[in-house]
């Protein structure tokens, strides 16, 4: 069901602002928000919430692909997010170096 909601938030991207830059930022918010939400599943001792956080968020993009792919198929998968986080990495570089 993760995986739908995921590709469904993509397309909506894609359709709404056919922007590769947005896409690629769009990743990066999506696995920052995961890791977040579980690192306040791990730290805070409220049981509600972390049963909660930890049965319907994923932990990160690479969850998700490993859950719904296996070998070559998940590496390509893998390399190819990782392709798409050194891009992020690449425009907020610009955009730090270009506010200076």
């Amino acid at each position: 069901m993760d995986l739908i909601i995921f590709l469904v938030f993509i397309a909506i991207i894609i359709f709404w602002t056919k922007d590769f830059k947005f896409f690629i930022y769009f990743l990066g918010i999506a696995e920052l928000f995961f890791r977040l939400m579980h690192f306040i599943a791990d730290n805070l001792k409220i049981a509600e919430l972390s049963n909660f956080i930890r049965n319907y968020i994923p932990e990160s993009i690479f969850n998700i692909l490993a859950k719904y792919s296996n070998g070559l198929f998940y590496e390509i998968l893998c390399w190819a997010l990782f392709a798409a986080f050194v891009t992020l990495e690449v425009y907020l570089v610009k955009y730090l170096l270009k506010r200076k």
